[in-house]
């Protein structure tokens, strides 16, 4: 689904990713894990093409084929992308949002076909928003906000995810529905998922394969059982952890001393 080779990315300044290189096959789900500053939310950007300027050195390709030779509706097809919340919000609806996310497939928003609007009332009540879909984006709260961001791309019907820190925002009961949620699109629904965040638990919880980065470079990529151990927290964070078995679940889990 997704190969990311040898990859490296710049502003003005020194290189901000460098030296990437994981793949992700269809139905995965990969964790990207690091402190702020690590390069995460620029990898994603990256990915989706995001970035107009900088300079880029390596090769992503998306289905075997060079990101650079997709057109923007051919690659919203494909990809839908989950931004982390805060910053401008859109003068929108929730369901006005939705109904533009689905622009690949149509070109208008007004009239949308029934295709369309069956997008829309599946990604709205897969994430509970249904009576929020008439509000304002701007008189939600934060997590709401954020949920209405996980609907249109789930609206937007793609293969693949990519979602950075969508629990942010989200209190802990949520975030836990949240995390569900993603977990049931990727295993019932073969959603590829790619996803940010700074739970250290939920890689363990989702399974799949995590990416660990560090001031840009890549300290790890493989199942998520190998974070356990072997220093590689410890090393991407430059910090101590302790590593039990969850007493509820059984699974493992981590916590920061």
């Amino acid at each position: 689904m997704l190969a990311v080779r040898n990859f490296s990315f710049a502003f003005d300044g020194p290189p901000v990713l460098t030296s990437i290189d994981f793949s992700v096959q269809q139905g995965d789900y990969l964790s990207i894990i690091g402190p702020n500053g690590a390069g995460k939310s620029t990898l994603l950007k990256c990915l989706l093409r995001l970035h107009e300027h900088g300079r880029e050195s390596g090769e992503i390709l998306i289905q075997n084929r060079p990101l650079k030779e997709y057109g923007q509706r051919e690659l919203a097809r494909l990809v839908g992308y989950v931004p982390q919340a805060g910053g401008w919000i859109p003068p929108f609806t929730v369901e006005e949002l939705l109904r533009l996310s689905r622009y690949p497939y149509s070109r208008s928003t007004t009239s949308l076909s029934a295709r369309d609007g069956e997008a829309v009332a599946k990604a709205l009540a897969l994430t509970n928003m249904e009576a929020l879909a008439g509000r304002s984006l701007r008189a939600l709260s934060g997590g709401e906000r954020q949920k209405a961001f996980l609907a249109a791309a789930l609206a937007q019907e793609t293969d693949m995810l990519l979602l950075d820190e969508p629990a942010s925002f989200l209190d802990p009961k949520h975030a836990a529905g949240l995390n569900r949620l993603l977990r049931t699109l990727n295993r019932e629904q073969g959603l590829t998922m790619l996803t940010v965040t700074h739970d250290l638990n939920h890689p363990l919880a989702a399974g799949g394969s995590a990416l660990a980065l560090r001031e840009g470079k890549q300290v790890f990529f493989g199942p998520v059982d190998g974070l356990l151990g072997q220093g590689i927290l410890e090393d991407a964070y430059q910090h101590e952890f302790t590593y039990f078995t969850h007493p509820r679940t059984g699974r493992p889990a981590v916590l920061a001393e």
